[in-house]
């Protein structure tokens, strides 16, 4: 029989990789040229330096799956592969797809890959390299679906819930195409703070600190494309490090930034390219980058931003939500030439933005102020820097939108060109 110990007896089909529980450095290597249709769920957790790998052999195309939408009864959503309260594992050169036959209207939620934690503590090391995720119709109605998917849940009943996060999320030359509706996203219940307490403290009243953050997330060398809302966003975690990327028309479909951290301390986005995010009619958010509120920390430098249809940077809080804040966001040496509609935006309750050694470049018109502020929940942005930054104007531009906002300190900048209106 086929034992799946050599390329000879190769098993056939998922169902015995399914009900196997693999141990520390196993490999499940799938024939190149080949497809499979259904889920992919394979037991079992390796050890450090001692991973379970999932990848491919042979010769030609990589392999490719596809759960088609669907998903067994007990599972949180469609995923094509899942792993759930394990840890230790690599995903390499293969292809992961979940496309729902029909084109529905109303897809089911769906991830290529959705790995799960739930009440384990601290799951450790994931791997994800030379992956092409594509072709995810998941749902537009939620923000927690799409390409590749890390999530932390717990359990109904209070007592029996524990705190869960990742340590170790390394995604690595990985292709993100049509997928709906991140790219890369993950989620956390053990994400609720404000800027001062801790753990177990008390904050806004009758709300309790339980943020319990991620922690080494590495996102690099990837490209995050025709993506229907978010290209990737990091929420719940502890200096996330998202690097020479290329973010090309996200929000194909729906409202989104290309990219940002979202409850995030320390957040560093660095030689990234981010361009052509799409405007859908009634949006807020088609930005290239954007560090969202329950941030602190937060550094976007050395990147590139271009033609994003509404604008290329967002910093915002909304200051509406119970101990919302945007702390500390420093925006340096990023080129942010031709975008529409306005450069910057600064919205809500955010305090201690510098904004310093960029360049900005137009040579078309722009919709509203290159550099606008604005409320969100009723509260405008203070202590803002804006220095040492060149602007060059060679269109029609309005500059500056203080609107009410406090505290501003605009100094050491250089604007040539056309005069701005």
């Amino acid at each position: 029989g086929n034992d799946g110990l050599s390329e000879q007896s190769a098993w056939q089909g998922l169902k015995n990789v399914n009900s196997t529980e693999f141990q520390a450095g196993d490999s499940i290597l799938f024939k190149r040229g080949g497809r499979w249709s259904g889920i992919l769920k394979p037991g079992g957790s390796g050890s450090e330096n001692n991973r379970i790998v999932i990848s491919s052999y042979g010769d030609g195309e990589i392999p490719v799956f596809n759960a088609e939408g669907k998903k067994d009864p007990s599972d949180l959503m469609s995923a094509t592969i899942l792993l759930y309260n394990q840890e230790y594992w690599e995903i390499r050169d293969i292809s992961v797809q979940n496309l729902e036959p029909g084109n529905p209207d109303k897809p089911v939620e769906k991830a290529g890959i959705l790995v799960l934690a739930k009440d384990i503590g601290t799951l450790h090391d994931f791997q994800f390299i030379n992956l092409v995720i594509r072709d995810v119709n998941g749902s537009l109605r939620t923000r927690t679906n799409g390409g590749l998917f890390l999530n932390v849940i717990a359990d109904s009943i209070p007592g029996k819930r524990v705190p869960s996060n990742f340590d170790g999320i390394h995604v690595d030359n990985c292709h993100f195409l049509n997928v709906d509706r991140g790219g890369f996203l993950n989620q956390s219940f053990w994400r609720k703070r404000d800027m001062n307490t801790s753990f177990g403290e008390n904050y806004a009243s009758s709300a309790v600190n339980n943020w319990f953050p991620n922690h080494n997330v590495l996102i690099e060398n990837s490209k995050f494309e025709n993506v229907g809302g978010n290209g990737l966003v990091t929420r719940a975690t502890e200096s996330p490090v998202v690097q020479h990327n290329l973010f090309l028309r996200c929000s194909s479909k729906t409202t989104g930034n290309a990219s940002y951290p979202y409850n995030c301390n320390n957040a560093l986005w660095q030689f990234n390219e981010a361009c052509y995010t799409v405007y859908n009619e009634g949006d807020v958010d088609a930005s290239g980058f954007d560090s969202d509120y329950l941030c602190k920390n937060t550094i976007i430098q050395y990147n590139y931003s271009h033609h994003n249809e509404w604008g290329g940077l967002l910093v915002c809080s909304w200051g509406k939500v119970k101990g919302s804040f945007n702390d500390g966001t420093i925006v340096r040496y990023n080129v942010f030439q031709d975008e529409k509609h306005h450069m910057i935006r600064f919205s809500g309750n955010i305090t201690n933005t510098e904004i310093s050694n960029n360049l900005f470049i137009t040579d078309s018109e722009i919709d509203d102020y290159m550099l606008w502020y604005k409320h969100w929940g009723d509260i405008w942005p203070d202590q803002t820097v804006i220095k040492d930054n060149i602007f060059y104007n060679l269109g029609k531009v309005r500059f500056l939108n203080l609107g009410e906002t406090t505290n501003n300190q605009i100094v050491s900048n250089t604007l040539f060109g056309n005069s701005f209106i």
